[in-house]
């Protein structure tokens, strides 16, 4: 709670950056976060309006963070989780932050923006034009921007493999194997702490990649090739089944 209290007495913006799984949020002085939580279209009823659960949504980060919404401008990143040019998809996305705006501004926050996460990951790289991958919790999104601008018409590939995806394809691996484990939580720490990206997948099934970790109150896990099949997937789609 003391942190808090002395950020507060700090100039600079509060982040919230917007995801599939869950939303991250913090300081823009600071290179760490200070919390998740759920994402805003969790909150609140189903059926409720948009706009009191966006309104739900951010109060409950402002008490979080112990910080008036008065006090500090924000940035909101809006996820890439569908994009298309539809009029329906327009209207969706243009509904969305125009609600995002109207309930930052009717809480009195001094300054609002709310931008897509490939443009402000590009801006975070100190670049204005590039192509953006993001590897989200549930989708990954390639998306080509010019000039701060998001190239419509040249294409913004959303595809249906993310974090959760891999996590299940280890599970798939290490149930061929036998391997027995608790939860999917298990799958996911070693997911995190062993696995990674083959720069040559087929020189990388020659070589001895056998790597051990204890997951506390499961045990001790040992992993071979499976530490770099689970990335895989994001290259040969075919091999998790996509």
């Amino acid at each position: 709670m003391q942190i808090y209290g002395q950020r507060a007495q700090l100039t600079g913006s509060i982040i919230i950056d917007g995801g599939s799984g869950y939303c991250k949020y913090g300081w823009s002085k600071y290179d760490s976060l200070s919390g998740r939580s759920a994402t805003f279209l969790e909150f609140g009823n189903i059926e409720s309006p948009m706009y009191s659960r966006l309104r739900h949504f951010f109060a409950t980060i402002y008490n979080r963070m112990q910080v008036k919404p008065s006090k500090y401008p924000i940035v909101v990143s809006v996820p890439i989780c569908h994009y298309d040019d539809t009029e329906s998809a327009k209207a969706a996305r243009r509904q969305l932050k125009e609600t995002i705006y109207s309930v930052l501004f009717d809480m009195n926050v001094p300054a609002v923006c709310a931008i897509n996460q490939a443009t402000l990951a590009l801006f975070a790289a100190r670049r204005v034009s590039g192509i953006v991958v993001n590897i989200g919790f549930h989708v990954t999104s390639v998306v080509p921007i010019l000039r701060g601008k998001v190239m419509r018409e040249v294409g913004v590939e959303v595809m249906g493999q993310g974090a959760v995806k891999l996590t299940g394809y280890l599970r798939e691996l290490m149930q061929q194997k036998n391997m027995n484990f608790g939860s999917l939580y298990t799958v996911r720490t070693l997911k995190e702490n062993l696995c990674y990206v083959a720069t040559d997948y087929e020189a990388e099934l020659q070589k001895d990649t056998q790597a051990s970790f204890t997951v506390p109150g499961e045990g001790l896990f040992t992993l071979s090739k499976e530490r770099f099949q689970t990335g895989e997937i994001l290259f040969q789609p075919h091999m998790g089944g996509v």
